[in-house]
């Protein structure tokens, strides 16, 4: 069974009556030898899916590298063939970062803390990066992004694997317990506290949901009678076939049949000779292919983008080849608990994630108290040190802290000191949630914070105004404005796609955040290079209240993109949304009668896609 975290990771719960004989009937065909093939295959092919992904992109993903380095630890530790040489050349590629001091402080590489840097460093465990300073700031910059209520928001809207806020939530605890730094360790602690409450008080919708709240409640220490409640629930939605779908109604799938009997197993303990778990496992076998495949079907409908667009990756079912990647990730792990207990083994440190050169100084800089730093400055530490490999400043590294950003600036800290990258202190403060007042002084000591153009610009073209909307720092956005920063430069997220700030806040659903940058000048229609509206974005991400802004700001309802979609078209499009958008839109002004590119009308995509929770809503064409 997998342990990528303490936690085992593995199967699940009860059947009752005669299906009890049918599981154990089932059960017996279960040998391991056909088990372990089963395993192998999968592993082999999600391998040599692997190859060409980084000629492609430069985005470690989810489905391609996370969720697979998971399965290959759960893989070892059963005695299923892994490929070491593939592995080790793809761990190294994925997780390389780690040994990147200034990459980490500036974090230039921006994009969804939770469902990025969390699950990442999920599967850096299980790939043998060993905690250390790197690691430490991702962590933090994971943690000061937990909301009020104890839950990580997600900026990434791709169901099933991110788009739930129990996933989020569960990937983010973990993370702090496996990284955070020693000297943060009481603030760890109550943040996972935080979490488990979160994660207890509220109600699952549907699959992901369901195995992720029990994951996370596990590493966050839950009691085994709360983990077993769940897990009855859990097992009682299983499907005759022995499967488990991703929403109910819907036909079994391999990525819910798997995560499901990974939770079931690892969080509550269900053995894996329990009868419904094994019906689980025939179930994983019986739909794999030949090959070593499993078809998922993606729960993305074009012309909805997809971030990163579909590429042929040498794993089959075009359209459907990164949620199935990520589906036959979750079989293995599976596959590989069913083969029963797990080796206890030392998954060898990958040297190449492993920092070099580190300044001596960085650590106290990035994690001791302000008296730590006053005595390094009371043995003559030049308050304008920076790293030699990118130039990332004390300061830079000591913005997320007022006191200690104002000690350094009061010893005489350059205050527009820039990294090789061009990033300022101002710039890395933008990126932490809490970090207002930091931001407000530097501003006071005259922090610039227009950048300049061309060559001299930021990588990605980064603002203050975009980074700190991004973390979500309403407050401060009208202080940018008045300091000369503007709504206008778009940034180049991970150097893939120029979005502007409007755009980039949409997913994360902080309506006060759009508020600022409304009022800040950005124009309520902005929109992306495919002609899709912050309105159209809302309704992709199923931010209501975010949409319900943007209306009453003067938003067109009917904006048409150049994929011929409007924001009805969309809210009809998706399955993880909720009547209430589609109700406002259509109380707002929607046209029900506009159609898609197809001919459809919004009415006809929910019944084509079988949306029945929003049929009412729609009328009669659904």
């Amino acid at each position: 069974m997998l342990v990528y975290t303490g936690v085992r990771i593995g199967p699940m719960g009860k059947v009752l009556g005669i299906l009890c004989l049918i599981s154990a009937a089932w059960g017996a065909d279960a040998a391991p030898d056909r088990i372990r093939d089963a395993a192998a295959k999968g592993v082999a092919l999600i391998q040599s899916s692997q190859k060409s992904w980084y000629s492609k992109m430069d985005c470690v993903s989810c489905h391609q590298q996370v969720l697979p380095a998971l399965a290959f630890r759960a893989a070892r530790e059963h005695g299923v063939a892994v490929n070491e040489a593939l592995a080790h050349a793809e761990d190294i590629k994925s997780f390389r970062v780690y040994a990147n001091l200034d990459r980490a402080v500036q974090y230039t590489h921006v994009i969804a803390p939770a469902m990025d840097d969390g699950y990442r460093l999920l599967a850096a465990n299980a790939a043998g990066v060993r905690p250390n300073v790197v690691t430490a700031v991702y962590a933090r910059l994971v943690a000061v992004h937990q909301e009020s209520d104890g839950s990580w928001l997600n900026g990434d809207q791709r169901p099933p694997q991110s788009y739930s806020r129990f996933t989020s939530t569960a990937v983010s605890l973990r993370a702090l317990q496996l990284y955070g730094h020693p000297s943060l360790a009481a603030d760890t602690k109550a943040r996972v506290e935080r979490a488990r409450m979160w994660l207890s008080s509220n109600s699952p919708r549907d699959t992901e949901d369901r195995t992720m709240q029990m994951l996370g409640l596990a590493w966050a220490g839950a009691e085994h009678a709360l983990l077993n409640k769940l897990a009855g629930a859990l097992n009682a939605s299983q499907q005759a076939d022995g499967g488990w779908n991703s929403l109910d109604g819907r036909s079994s799938d391999v990525y819910s049949t798997g995560e499901v009997l990974v939770a079931l197993h690892d969080a509550a303990g269900v053995p894996t000779s329990d009868p419904a778990w094994q019906r689980g496992v025939q179930y994983l076998l019986s739909a794999q292919a030949p090959d070593g495949s499993w078809h998922v079907v993606s729960r993305l409908h074009p012309p909805a983008p997809v971030s990163p667009p579909y590429f042929e990756t040498g794993y089959p079912y075009g359209h459907d080849q990164f949620i199935s990647t990520a589906g036959a990730s979750w079989a293995v792990q599976a596959l590989a608990a069913a083969l029963g207990p797990a080796r206890q083994i030392e998954v060898p440190e990958l040297h190449e994630a492993a920092p070099v050169s580190v300044e001596p100084w960085a650590e106290t800089v990035l994690f001791g108290g302000t008296a730590d730093l006053r005595a390094l400055l009371e043995k003559k530490f030049d308050p304008n040190s920076a790293t030699q490999s990118g130039g990332t400043t004390a300061l830079m590294m000591a913005a997320p802290d007022l006191e200690k950003t104002r000690l350094l600036l009061d010893r005489g800290a350059k205050v527009n000191a820039r990294a090789k990258t061009r990033y300022s202190a101002l710039l890395v403060a933008a990126q932490y949630p809490a970090a207002t007042p930091v931001m407000r002084l530097l501003l006071d000591r005259g922090a610039e914070v227009g950048m300049a153009k061309g060559a001299g610009a930021p990588l990605f073209h980064a603002s203050p105004m975009m980074l700190a909307a991004y973390a979500g720092n309403s407050e401060i956005l009208p202080r940018l404005r008045e300091a000369g920063d503007t709504v206008n430069t778009k940034m180049t997220l991970l150097g893939l796609a120029p979005v502007a700030p409007l755009i980039g806040v949409i997913a994360f659903g902080k309506p006060a955040v759009v508020r600022a940058l409304l009022d800040c000048g950005e124009p309520v229609d902005e929109a992306d290079d495919d002609g899709i509206s912050a309105l159209g974005w809302a309704a992709i991400s199923n931010q209501v209240e975010v949409a319900r802004v943007l209306i009453e700001r003067g938003a067109d309802v009917n904006h048409v993109d150049k994929k011929g979609m409007t924001p009805l078209l969309y809210a009809a499009s998706i399955d993880f949304g909720e009547s209430g958008m589609v109700d406002l839109l259509l109380k707002s002004g929607a046209k029900a009668a506009a159609r898609t590119k197809d001919g459809l009308t919004a009415a006809e995509l929910a019944h084509k896609f079988k949306h029945t929770h929003l049929q009412k809503s729609l009328g009669a064409g659904a």
